[in-house]
């Protein structure tokens, strides 16, 4: 590589770590995931997670059905204003031993009153009509402290 290339690859590599962008997935094994508490309490606050999972074969959809897209709730108790200190930032959705990560979206108007939503886009095309197990990363801002808030047993809806 001549010193054109370097004097390119330099500030792309500059702009990757100043912006934090992921390089590899997290750390997180299959034990942590499979023993994640589906009820976390955060400064006095319980929390819950609600998922609706599901694949797109609606036409123009490829025969086969578009990826898999994760929405995600996490619920606090009913009346009570889900705080602006927590955000849910990474998804796992579990299947026997295999796994889907990925980052978590915000959806315009995300957190609504009691409810913080998030979406996983470009999922795995696993067949509709199984259970999965859905955990996600909710991190308390004010701490830092990691969380893993738990979903057992979400089915993978078909949409035609």
């Amino acid at each position: 590589m001549g010193r054109k290339g370097f004097v390119i690859i330099l500030p792309i590599c500059l702009v990757i770590i100043l912006v934090g962008i992921p390089l590899t997935p997290s750390i997180v094994s299959l034990q942590d995931l499979q023993t994640a508490s589906e009820r976390i309490e955060i400064n006095g606050t319980e929390y819950t997670l609600e998922t609706y999972l599901q694949r797109d074969f609606f036409p123009p959809s490829p025969p086969d059905g578009r990826p898999l897209v994760a929405l995600v709730k996490v619920k606090a108790p009913r009346e009570t204003a889900i705080s602006s200190k927590i955000d849910a930032t990474r998804l796992w959705v579990v299947k026997g031993i295999e796994i889907w990560e990925t980052e978590l979206a915000s959806r315009e108007g995300s957190t609504i009153g009691d409810t913080l939503e998030k979406v996983g886009w470009d999922g795995p095309k696993w067949e509709p009509g199984i259970s999965v197990d859905v955990v996600v990363r909710i991190v308390d801002l004010k701490s830092g402290k990691n969380y893993l808030l738990k979903a057992s047993n979400q089915a993978i809806h078909r949409t035609s």
